[in-house]
């Protein structure tokens, strides 16, 4: 594993900065015009070379430092934006504002918010529910910069975005983590869920969209093997806003999860909270600051405390296509940079050479080399249920099945053993209720009751008899014959 992905992020740019310097030029109508349609890259070398005639023009200035910015050239965008605003660009202080963000210069981030938000209100405006979010955010950013974490990151790597959880090496005391693809095919999942399994494998956990939201979501493995219908988590944990990526460490109580919302500095953030036993819930949920956390979206961590390494990715270096993953040691206890300032503060907050973080005299081989040790092993596909089909011959998924046929007849099986399991609690719900009740309440539980009863007589051999024409199908199907 080799920090490489720094190299390749700078021949982006000297690649970006050659096509802004050498682009085509165009009319100042059609760069405004490619300007408007976001076509920042295309409008820049006009804007530039316009700029070389009206080195003052307020509105130049403007536009070329917004294609700058737009196109992480953030250093460079800062005179010509600052040269916007002393023109009375309103929006050049937004923009500056911005670039201070992308730079971690949230104090200047705040001041030039605050600026623009001055001259909205000259102008009798408000600011949008966006922009105030972002004041929000960067008021939030100007906190955590005074307790960046010293965390030690020993490794990263760059991964394929679709497929990051792949990367993840977990010893098997960690759990697993699994995409969509490993998730039982009777849980109903939109195909993009990431899930955590702890070691012990009779509960999962994922976020998962039923709406507008992601929110977290757990299912426990029954005793018949089978998995629990989806079940949504704490409403400390689940807001209004995105929930996701959660992962539970050994001790069943402390809980990482990523969120995304006015209490995050970027995108998702890194979350941590406990569960309270005395309380039967979870403690309101921390942000975890920097340098877990970003103007960009950060998700994922796991923690093997086996080895003494925690995992995170994050989209923070803007690599297309790709996400960066963070290999590190957990602190014991939260230390923080306190004789440290400025833009060395800044390098740190942001993890721009992992090297920064390293311990003078540290060899960190040995944990490196413990995790290429560890097995890397084809995740298996969660066990839905346990058919036993003859001979030692034992079905755990769909997949496993043969014949559509008897695969439809095992479903309906599995269907038929819900509705009995869900009337059999209504009837226990019933008789608990009875043994509580007065008369007359009595005389109105009877009748349900009754009926109930005689369902669950009639029903009683239904799972039963499709599961026997499940198997009859498949041995048929397979050509199996038991002696």
């Amino acid at each position: 594993m080799h920090n490489w992905f720094l190299s390749l992020n700078l021949t982006i740019t000297m690649l970006l900065c050659a096509t802004m310097a050498h682009g085509e030029i165009y009319t100042l109508d059609e760069a405004r015009e490619l300007y408007k349609a976001g076509k920042y890259e295309e409008a820049a070398p006009t804007f530039a070379k316009e700029l070389k005639r009206k080195v003052n023009n307020g509105s130049l200035n403007h536009w070329y430092g917004v294609c700058l910015y737009k196109t992480g050239r953030y250093e460079e965008a800062i005179p010509y934006l600052e040269k916007g605003a002393s023109r009375k660009v309103t929006s050049s202080n937004f923009y500056l504002g911005r670039v201070y963000d992308a730079l971690y210069r949230f104090d200047e981030a705040v001041d030039a918010y605050s600026k623009y938000f001055e001259l909205l209100a000259d102008d009798d405006k408000k600011p949008t529910e966006e922009e105030n979010l972002l004041m929000s955010k960067a008021k939030l950013g100007k906190r955590m910069m005074r307790g960046v974490e010293q965390v030690q990151v020993i490794d990263s790597l760059l991964v394929d975005s679709l497929s990051f959880f792949n990367y993840y090496k977990l010893s098997p005391e960690a759990g697993k983590i699994l995409g969509a693809d490993k998730l039982p095919s009777g849980m109903h999942v939109n195909g993009n869920e990431v899930a955590f399994v702890p070691q012990r494998g009779d509960v999962l956990y994922m976020g998962h969209m039923l709406e507008d939201n992601y929110d977290l979501y757990q299912s426990g493995r029954l005793l018949s093997g089978e998995w629990s219908p989806l079940q949504a988590m704490s409403e400390v944990l689940n807001t209004t806003d995105n929930q996701n990526y959660p992962f539970l460490l050994n001790d069943g109580q402390t809980l990482y999860f990523s969120q995304d919302g006015e209490n995050s500095l970027g995108g998702y953030d890194l979350f941590v909270t406990m569960f309270n036993t005395e309380r039967g819930d979870y403690m309101l949920p921390q942000n975890m600051g920097m340098p877990f956390n970003s103007p960009h979206n950060d998700f994922m961590l796991a923690i093997d405390e086996t080895i003494g390494v925690g995992w995170f990715v994050t989209d923070r270096n803007k690599i297309p296509g790709h996400l960066t993953i963070y290999i590190f040691i957990p602190n014991a206890q939260k230390r923080v940079y306190d004789a440290v300032e400025g833009a060395q503060l800044s390098r740190l907050a942001q993890l721009s050479s992992i090297a920064d973080t390293w311990q003078e005299g540290s060899d960190y081989t040995s944990l490196l080399t413990a995790i290429d040790n560890i097995k890397e092993e084809e995740a298996e596909k969660i066990q839905e249920f346990r058919f036993v089909l003859c001979n030692g011959i034992v079905y755990t998924n769909s997949d496993d099945f043969h014949n559509e046929t008897a695969l439809r007849y095992y479903n309906q099986s599995r269907s038929a053993q819900q509705r009995l399991d869900d009337k059999q609690r209504t009837l226990s719900e019933l008789r608990m209720q009875y043994a509580r009740a007065n008369s007359t309440e009595k005389e109105q539980l009877t009748e349900r009751i009754l009926v109930l009863e005689e369902e669950l007589l009639n029903e009683y051999n239904e799972p039963m008899i499709y599961e026997n024409r499940a198997r009859n199908a498949e041995l048929s199907y397979r050509n199996i014959v038991i002696e």
